[in-house]
């Protein structure tokens, strides 16, 4: 029997997350041409660096469970959004998939979507019952959009 009963559904969550996101980067340009569009790219990819670069080895991890060494990161960008990161992600290859629109691809960006919110609410409630003051802090900020969810 697996230590973690949340080790199975994470491996299989990140595997269908490093699919997708091996899919979405291969199957067109990872460069919109549009110079709006590449405004959003930008903008997509600053966010998803600003949350990479709050962490540590450390803290850092593709699974939704905290590390035990992991620490409660709330400032920087993480005071507006909990999970920049996937916001970038999702900003980034959305940008992709205006200027380049195909049926799969929307599909694995509605399946990398729906991944990233299973882990959002896994990791939510896993670093409820590691860190008691991130009740706290998830009155004060949303998840993924700022001003909505």
């Amino acid at each position: 029997m697996p230590k973690n009963p949340y080790s199975l559904r994470s491996w299989t969550l990140v595997g269908i997350q490093a699919a997708s996101l091996l899919y979405l980067s291969l199957s067109a340009p990872m460069r919109t041409i549009r110079i709006d569009l590449q405004v959003w790219q930008l903008s997509g990819l600053f966010l998803a660096l600003a949350g990479l670069v709050r962490f540590n080895r450390h803290t850092f991890s593709i699974f939704p469970e905290p590390k035990p060494t992991g620490i409660l990161i709330t400032s920087g960008i993480y005071s507006y959004i909990r999970h920049p990161i996937y916001a970038g992600l999702l900003v980034l290859y959305g940008t992709l998939l205006i200027q380049f629109f195909s049926w799969p691809r929307l599909l694995i960006l509605l399946v990398l979507a729906t991944v990233f919110v299973l882990k959002i609410l896994m990791e939510e409630e896993l670093l409820k019952g590691k860190f008691p003051e991130y009740l706290d802090y998830q009155r004060k900020t949303n998840r993924l959009v700022p001003f909505l969810w």
